[in-house]
């Protein structure tokens, strides 16, 4: 394109950027230098921080808190979300630009009759929700319970997709199911896998990761990574870093997670002392071993816990998660605490300690009673965007 069709003074330019959505304004990000600026600086979506949105059942509630990522404990907003009968269940899949993925299961009367599963994309300023058809009926009862489903985004093509990765017992499946948000989407389609054992780990804490465009899984074997590309959708598979890899075992699955490390791919791996052994995939690609975390002070060797997941930094900031006990009650304490970059540092060098009292208080919550599952954190952002084909 000539290059004074770019010469328009950033005031001119700025005012057509905010006549397109908020997606297409993404997308023209990546026109070059100068518009990525205009777009980070002078829009409203961009010039919103974002924030720290936790996930958590609680007292048979299942709730989505936001706080700012400034500390002080704040809360900024909260939701509850309602199960459609008294024994089901809901967990989130992800966050996409401030839109939400809900997965409900619930148990059937019947033993031979499995669960039934609903996923639900929405947005909670608006109150926009879409629920999506359910996967292929001869796959429904083996999909609602074993298996992992993942909410992404591809940054050029601007498509929002749900994938779910399927667990099987001979560990290899052909195919993944991939649901496109849009106007013209009614229903799941199949894209085949031709890599060898693509199906996902049962028994690893780690959930399906999407950076960039790309979802990552630890399959079944536990000896490599699966990477399906939003874009074009082929499925590739990358190698385990060696020195982790021994870990990597049905029995140690709780010791390490694939993560989102400064907006790049990362596996966190529990060290026997309770720190944490960070490694980010580069963009060649190949693992680079980061910075190591120490255990946070009053621990005591339950990294598998304090290591929040599926995103481990907020900027030069990583959060974890305490629980203070008094009067047969919990309080729910999420800290942030700031370490820089982990993906400087010189082939795993020890991070200094993080002495008492420096966290940054980001959540205080009471959580009453001692039912608890597992909290997730997120990046969110507030967007009044539509839901795509609402």
């Amino acid at each position: 394109m000539p290059k004074e069709c770019f010469d328009l003074p950033d005031d001119v330019l700025v005012q057509v950027l905010l006549l397109l959505p908020t997606s297409s304004r993404r997308r023209f990000r990546l026109v070059c230098k100068r518009w990525r600026d205009l777009v980070d600086e002078r829009t409203p979506e961009r010039q919103s921080r974002t924030k720290i949105l936790t996930f958590f059942a609680e007292r048979g509630e299942f709730r989505a808190l936001v706080f700012d990522d400034e500390g002080g404990g704040g809360r900024r907003r909260a939701w509850t979300f309602a199960c459609s009968t008294a024994t089901a269940t809901i967990d989130i899949v992800g966050t996409c630009n401030g839109l939400l993925c809900l997965h409900e299961t619930s148990p059937s009367s019947s033993i031979n009759a499995g669960s039934s599963s609903v996923i639900s994309v929405t947005n909670p300023i608006t109150g926009e929700t879409r629920v999506l058809p359910p996967l292929p009926t001869q796959s429904q009862r083996e999909s609602a319970r074993f298996g992992k489903y993942s909410f992404g985004y591809h940054p050029i093509t601007g498509e929002y997709k749900v994938v779910h990765i399927p667990w099987r017992r001979r560990q290899e499946v052909d195919v993944v199911s991939v649901f496109t948000l849009g106007a013209d989407t009614t229903s799941w389609r199949e894209v085949p896998v031709t890599a060898p054992g693509a199906s996902c780990s049962e028994y690893c804490l780690s959930e399906v990761v999407s950076v960039d465009g790309v979802m990552y899984w630890l399959t079944a074997a536990t000896n490599r990574i699966m990477a399906l590309d939003l874009g074009d959708e082929r499925v590739t598979w990358l190698d385990v870093p060696p020195p982790v890899r021994a870990d990597l075992t049905p029995e140690k699955g709780g010791r390490w997670r694939l993560t989102s490390v400064h907006a790049r791919l990362g596996i966190a791996a529990t060290t026997s002392w309770g720190g944490v052994e960070v490694w980010v995939l580069d963009g060649r690609p190949r693992w680079a071993r980061g910075r190591t975390l120490p255990e946070p002070p009053g621990h005591h060797g339950s990294s598998s816990w304090w290591m929040k997941a599926p995103r481990l930094t907020y900027g030069e900031y990583a959060v974890t998660e305490s629980w203070l006990w008094g009067s047969g009650r919990r309080r729910t304490q999420l800290c942030r605490h700031k370490v820089g970059s982990l993906i400087d540092g010189d082939d795993g060098r020890l991070l200094p300690p993080l002495p008492e009292g420096v966290a940054e208080l980001v959540m205080d919550e009471d959580g009453g009673t001692p039912y608890y599952s597992e909290m997730k954190t997120f990046a969110y952002v507030e967007t009044l965007e539509p839901l795509p084909g609402y």
